[in-house]
Order: structure tokens, then C-alpha cells, then sequence
């Protein structure tokens, strides 16, 4: 939704980085590291409490969201150490069901014939007719 209003949206998997821009989605070799230093908001979602974002790798005067049910982030050390940072700590329970709603959503509209074909996804003649 981000990317259809004009932001460049990177999304950070375990095995996959993409970017979105509007009306194309994108991959990117480009580290984690170097992705959050650029960004200019910064959404944790993972779902795990062994993962911890690194608080110096947030540039000065980001917004950093946390819409996981765990602290991906040291808020102490982020807010100690980059200034000017805005740190949402949490959300509530209906933020984070609607943001899984709408992940949902998301992967449902893609996996389709005509979704791929909006993102550029080339598909092959027996693959479109199923």
C-alpha cells in the first residue's frame, strides 16, 4: 500500500529482499544493514524472539514500528544512541490482526495470473491456464 502511494518499500525476508515502487516490485542484493541505514521508517515484524534488530544500523531521525508480538529491538539502546529516532514500541492486538489481514491479502491478490502480470512475474502458457 505504502509503494502504490509513491514510498520505496523494502521487504526483508529469511531468504528474499525486495523492493516495491509503484507498480513494480523489484530484488535486491543489498544487505539488511545497508537497507535499514537508508530507510526513513523501519517496520519489525518478525515473529521470534531471538531476532534484535541492531540499534546502530537506524539512521538519526527515523521512525521505528514495532507491530510484532515481541521486542525486535533494544528500545534503551536505539533511543539512547541515534538522536532524534520515534520509537513505537507496540501496537495492539486488532493493529496486528488487521496487518495480518492484510499481509493475507497481499499474497492472495500476487499469487494470481493477473497479479504476477502486474508485477512483471512472467508466467509460462501452462501456468496461466491453471
Amino acid at each position: 500500500m505504502l509503494a502504490n502511494d509513491g514510498a520505496t518499500v523494502n521487504s526483508i525476508d529469511i531468504d528474499s529482499t525486495y523492493i516495491f515502487q509503484q507498480g513494480q516490485i523489484l530484488s535486491t542484493v543489498e544487505s539488511t544493514e545497508t537497507l535499514v541505514r537508508n530507510s526513513d521508517v523501519v517496520v519489525l515484524g518478525v515473529p521470534s524472539d531471538k531476532y534484535k534488530l541492531d540499534a546502530s544500523w537506524v539512521k538519526e531521525g527515523a521512525t521505528v514500528i514495532n507491530v510484532a508480538f515481541h521486542k525486535n529491538v533494544d528500545e534503551e539502546a536505539l533511543l539512547s544512541s541515534r538522536p532524534g529516532v520515534s520509537y513505537i514500541g507496540a501496537v495492539g492486538k486488532v493493529t496486528i490482526a488487521m496487518l495480518e489481514r492484510n499481509l493475507l491479502r497481499c499474497y492472495r491478490n500476487f499469487n494470481t495470473p493477473i497479479g504476477k502480470m502486474r508485477f512483471g512475474v512472467v508466467l509460462s502458457a501452462s501456468a496461466s491456464k491453471h
